[in-house]
C-alpha cells in the first residue's frame, strides 16, 4: 500500500490555526440540531436527506442529526448548525420570530445567534400541507446549505498549515495542469501520464492520471482502469465492489462520473476509503484518484471531503 512506502519529513507545527478553527459554535461541523413540534413529518424527511452514510469502511454519516422539540431544543443553543421547521401557527414560530422577524414563506439564515460561530435556518410556510411540499421540493437546496458551510470549515482545516505555492507551480510546469496544494504534500510516484502525492497524520494520497485523447467511460470502467493502475504504482490495491457507489456528475462544465467506495489490499491486510473522479476535457481524459488509511480513525470521511476542495481547484497550466 502506498501509504507505508513514503517517506518526506514535515515540519512538526503547533495547531494553533486548528484549534481556532473549532472554538466557534457548540458541536462538530457536520452536527445539525433540527428543531420541530408539529412539524415531525418535516423533521424525519429533512433527517433522511442529511443523513447520506458512506462507508469507510464502517458506516459514517456526511451529517448527524439531532431532532428535538422546542422543549428539548434549550441545552443545543449554539450548535453550529441548527434548522428550525415551522408554521406560522406552530408553537415554535414565537421562537423563529425572535430570531428572525417576521418574514414571508421561504428559507431564512441567520448567524450568530446564540454564539459566535453558529447558524440558523428557518423553514417556515403557511399551512402544514404547503410546508411538506415545500421542505419536500427544497431539501436538496437546505442540504446544501449545510454542505456550504461544512465545507468552508473543512477549506480552513486543509489549509491551515498555508498554501504550497511553489509546489503548485512546479507541479504545473511537469504535467500542463496542477491544483492549489496546502502545505505537506510530496510526490509518491512519477511516470509519463500519472502521479501521485500523499501526505501523513492520517496517510492520504492522491493520483492524477491522463490519456491524451477522450475516452467513453461509465463506472464500471473507471473501476476496472483505477485496479489496473493501483496494482501497478499502489502494490496491488483494488477496489471491494461492496457499497460501491457510481454517481454521474460534472467537473470543470464537462460531464463525469465519481466512484465512491473501499480500497483493500491483500497482501498488507489494510484498506480505506476512496473517492474517484474521471471526465474529458480538451480532448483529453483525466482521472484523479483520493484515498485514505487511517485504521485509527473513526472519522474518515472528512478527509476525504480535504481532498475534494483540492480536486476541484484543478486547473490547466498549458
Amino acid at each position: 500500500m502506498l501509504g507505508k512506502k513514503f517517506l518526506f519529513v514535515i515540519p512538526i507545527l503547533i495547531l494553533s490555526s486548528c484549534t481556532k478553527i473549532e472554538r466557534f459554535g457548540r458541536g462538530k461541523a457536520n452536527e445539525v440540531v433540527i428543531v420541530y413540534d408539529s412539524t415531525i413529518k418535516e423533521a424525519k424527511l429533512l433527517e433522511s436527506t442529511l443523513e447520506d452514510t458512506f462507508y469507510t469502511p464502517r458506516p459514517e454519516l456526511l451529517f448527524t442529526t439531532y431532532p428535538v422539540t422546542y422543549d428539548q431544543f434549550a441545552p443545543f443553543k449554539g450548535y453550529r448548525n441548527v434548522v428550525i421547521i415551522t408554521t406560522y401557527s406552530s408553537p415554535i414560530y414565537p421562537v423563529f420570530k425572535k430570531i428572525f422577524g417576521e418574514r414571508p414563506p421561504g428559507i431564512h439564515v441567520s448567524k450568530n445567534v446564540y454564539m459566535e460561530g453558529d447558524a440558523v435556518i428557518g423553514i417556515i410556510s403557511s399551512t402544514p400541507t404547503t410546508l411538506w411540499n415545500f421542505v419536500y421540493e427544497k431539501k436538496d437546496f437546505i442540504k446544501g446549505l449545510l454542505l456550504k458551510r461544512y465545507r468552508e470549515i473543512l477549506r480552513r482545516k486543509a489549509y491551515f498549515a498555508g498554501h504550497d505555492k511553489k509546489f503548485s507551480k512546479e507541479f504545473g510546469k511537469k504535467y500542463g495542469f496542477t491544483f492549489d496544494f496546502p502545505e505537506g504534500w510530496a510526490y509518491v510516484v512519477e511516470d509519463t501520464n500519472f502521479v501521485s502525492v500523499a501526505k501523513h497524520y492520517p496517510d492520504r494520497f492522491m493520483f492524477f492520471y491522463r490519456e491524451n485523447a477522450p475516452r467513453l467511460f461509465d463506472g464500471k470502467e473507471i473501476v476496472d482502469l483505477r485496479n489496473e493502475l493501483t496494482k501497478k504504482y499502489y502494490d496491488g490495491d483494488y477496489v471491494y465492489t461492496e457499497h460501491l457507489v457510481t454517481k454521474d456528475t460534472t467537473f470543470m462544465g464537462e460531464p463525469a462520473v465519481k466512484v465512491i467506495g473501499i480500497w483493500q489490499n491483500d497482501k498488507e491486510y489494510i484498506g480505506g476509503p476512496f473517492q474517484t473522479i474521471a471526465f474529458n476535457l480538451n480532448n483529453k481524459f483525466y482521472m484523479f484518484d483520493m484515498a485514505v488509511f487511517a485504521p485509527d480513525r473513526n472519522e474518515k470521511l472528512q478527509f476525504l471531503l480535504r481532498m475534494e476542495l483540492i480536486v476541484e481547484s484543478f486547473h490547466l497550466t498549458e
